[in-house]
C-alpha cells in the first residue's frame, strides 16, 4: 500500500515538474542578458529586421555592460549598417586617425560606442571595425 502511495506521489510530482518545464518561458543566456541591459538586444530593434551578434559581452563589476563587436566592410556588415540598425543617430566624434565615438541614451541607459577601425591597404577604406558598447543605466551613475 505505502508502495502505491510512493508510486502516485512520484507520479504527480514528475508531471508538476514538467508542466512547470515546459509552461515556464526561457530566459535570456547570459549573453543576451548584457545585450538587453546595454539596449543592443535584437527584441529592442524589431522595425531593423536584422541584428549582429557580438564577439564579447560582459557586466563588469560597477554594473557597466560591455559588448564588443567585429564589422566588416561590405553590404551585408559595416559602421553604417551597424549604426542603421540600432538607430544611433549621435553626431561622432573622432578620438584618433582610426577612431571615433558616439554617445546616445537608449531609454534610461547612457551608452557610448567606441568604433575602432582598421585601415585597408586600398586608399580611404578599412578592412574592418571593432565596435566597444560600453553602457551603464542613468539611475546608476
Amino acid at each position: 500500500m505505502w508502495f502505491l502511495a510512493l508510486c502516485a506521489v512520484w507520479t504527480l510530482g514528475a508531471i508538476a515538474w514538467a508542466a512547470v518545464a515546459l509552461l515556464t518561458p526561457a530566459g535570456d543566456d547570459p549573453q543576451e542578458a548584457v545585450e538587453r541591459k546595454a539596449g543592443m538586444h535584437h527584441d529592442q530593434h524589431q522595425p531593423a529586421g536584422r541584428y549582429y551578434i557580438p564577439t564579447y559581452a560582459k557586466v563588469e563589476k560597477d554594473g557597466t555592460a560591455v559588448l564588443r563587436y567585429e564589422v566588416g566592410n561590405g553590404q551585408d556588415s559595416s559602421v553604417k549598417d551597424f549604426l542603421r540598425t540600432y538607430d544611433i543617430t549621435a553626431e561622432p566624434k573622432r578620438a584618433s586617425p582610426s577612431e571615433v565615438t558616439y554617445s546616445d541614451r537608449f531609454g534610461d541607459v547612457r551608452r557610448t560606442f567606441t568604433i575602432t577601425y582598421n585601415p585597408s591597404p586600398g586608399a580611404g577604406g578599412y578592412d574592418c571595425a571593432r565596435i566597444t558598447v560600453r553602457a551603464r543605466g542613468t539611475d546608476a551613475s
